[in-house]
């Protein structure tokens, strides 16, 4: 068997598993890349996010393979390694390979396995099959078509940062990374012609990094699952404001940083106050507000981490929903983040209609690329 044949039916199963564990009332991101230290070192198959009860959350992974000899004792051990790496709380290994002793081994290392024999009960199971929903790879197309057209690769790059976004540190840190990113593609969709191709990827990107917003802060919400409404609330906006830095070992860094200001710039303890000054002057001017009151209305009727259910649908979906179609909280709480953004509402409902299947709009207008010279300072670090 080819290379490229095992790579497109590991891709198939992939999106099997994902299917599998959507139906089973998971939050689930494929191809989330793995870095540190600035490097990338690999790729989680499957990103799974779990919401056992009102008072737990559970992050796991999943690794897939899809190979003639899979060599699943190796995956085993390496996915152990991994999720230590990334400080979840479990993982699955999912392999073709039928071996009864495969599953000694994964129950010694705290791992769920998914062997050949539940594969193949799940990949006859009807059910499974989704066809309202694109896959990764088809997402990955329509993305490089739009960039093609701009001569970058502005979308590809920012649905890897969205993505990333949780394995660098999901919560607080993951929550503000998506927030941002959520702000540059929406403004992004309502900048392209309307209903183009550029303006459907920016919305589908936009849809997603307000997924990971939402389940970011349904997360962050059981540090005070057990305290007053307003504590709660207190929690999230500290979380919007200060990302990651709203834990102690940012704040332990933030006050080291303080303190050597105060210990080696010019002028000293009033160069420290001026700058402790400035910073928490610039982040109160962040509307935090606009999210926190929405996401505590969803978490108050236990829909936030359905909202991201929905959202991550949207985003998926071969019919890609405009928003006025979406769920009544749904729509809600997106048109928080938007005013959070800047954006306007009416301007991001009307960027693209729906009743178009994705991969067949038509190819990226004239106008789109008059306005390239707008994706460039749209993605821009500035």
């Amino acid at each position: 068997m080819s290379d490229k044949a095992t790579s497109s039916k590991g891709a198939v199963l992939e999106e099997v598993l994902r299917a599998y564990f959507l139906r089973s009332g998971f939050f689930v991101i494929r191809g989330v890349p793995f870095r540190f230290a600035d490097e990338d070192l690999t790729d989680v198959d499957l990103w799974l996010y779990e919401r056992p009860t009102g008072t737990s959350r559970r992050v796991q992974i999943c690794d897939v393979k899809y190979k003639q000899r899979p060599k699943a004792v190796e995956r085993i051990f390496w996915t152990s390694g991994l999720a230590d790496a990334l400080a979840v709380d479990g993982a699955y290994v999912a392999t073709t390979d039928k071996r009864k002793s495969l599953r000694a081994v994964a129950e010694k290392l705290d791992l769920q396995l998914i062997d050949g024999t539940d594969i193949q009960r799940i990949q006859n199971s009807q059910s499974m099959i989704d066809a309202d929903r694109i896959s990764d790879e088809q997402l990955a197309i329509l993305l490089q078509v739009v960039d093609k057209g701009f001569r970058n690769k502005a979308l590809q790059e920012a649905r890897i940062d969205i993505l990333s976004a949780v394995s660098d540190g999901f919560g607080a840190p993951s929550a503000v990374r998506a927030l941002e990113a959520f702000g540059r593609l929406a403004t992004a969709a309502t900048t392209y012609h309307p209903n183009s191709n550029a303006a459907r990827a920016a919305g589908r990107l936009a849809y997603l990094a307000a997924a990971i917003a939402c389940q970011s802060l349904d997360y962050v919400s059981v540090g005070a699952v057990f305290r007053t409404i307003e504590e709660r609330r207190d929690l999230l906006l500290k979380a919007v404001r200060l990302g990651a830095l709203s834990s102690d070992d940012g704040e332990k860094t933030l006050r080291l940083a303080i303190a050597l200001v105060e210990k080696y710039a010019p002028g000293g303890k009033g160069a420290a106050r001026a700058v402790e000054t400035g910073l928490k002057r610039d982040l109160e001017r962040i509307p935090a507000e606009i999210v926190a009151d929405q996401a505590i209305k969803l978490l108050k009727m236990d829909q936030l981490f359905l909202t991201g259910r929905e959202l991550e649908h949207a985003a998926y979906h071969v019919m890609l929903p405009p928003f006025d179609v979406l769920g009544i909280l749904t729509k809600s709480m997106l048109g928080a983040l938007l005013d959070y953004s800047g954006v306007d509402r009416e301007r991001f409902a009307n960027a693209w209609i729906g009743g178009q299947e994705a991969g067949m709009a038509n190819e990226v207008t004239h106008a789109d690329f008059k306005n390239g010279s707008s994706q460039k300072k749209l993605f821009s670090d500035e």
